[in-house]
């Protein structure tokens, strides 16, 4: 996976280096205070005890408008700002919409090493399947 140093909601930076040693989610979706969006987040959210990876959502939008969402929509993990320079991280994991210039949704699960094993996406206004994070959960 590439190197990325982001900020969350909190303005805290979160950086690959972070990630070794467990295994993680980097879930890439296209913008803050969306429906699908949010239904996806709120799906992961419940279902993250469970799933017992580090879950990382990532989006282009800037980071006070993170920690406002956050604020609204509370989630037990981080919220990444691929803000500056725009959507760098999500150009970086081929997760980049050049037209609409925001993140698409891509979902990759990352190994204890930081080898990313398996990647998936849909189209546009289509959630994934909880199914994936369940199954690689089991994987990784």
């Amino acid at each position: 996976m590439p190197d990325f140093d982001l900020l969350n909601q909190h303005g805290e930076s979160v950086r690959r280096s972070d990630l070794l040693g467990a295994p993680a989610f980097v879930v890439f979706y296209p913008h803050a205070f969306t429906p699908v969006c949010a239904g996806e987040l709120d799906q992961l959210a419940d279902a993250a005890p469970a799933l017992g990876i580090r879950i990382l959502a990532v989006s282009t939008d800037p980071q006070p408008t993170l920690a406002a969402w956050h604020v609204q929509q509370p989630r037990p993990f981080d919220l990444l700002a691929d803000y500056w320079p725009h959507g760098g991280f999500a150009q970086a994991c081929d997760a980049f919409d050049d037209v609409t210039g925001a993140a698409r949704r891509v979902s990759l699960a990352v190994d204890a090493s930081g080898a990313v094993r398996a990647r998936i996406e849909t189209a546009s206004g289509q959630a994934r399947p909880l199914g994936w994070y369940e199954e690689w959960a089991r994987r990784l």
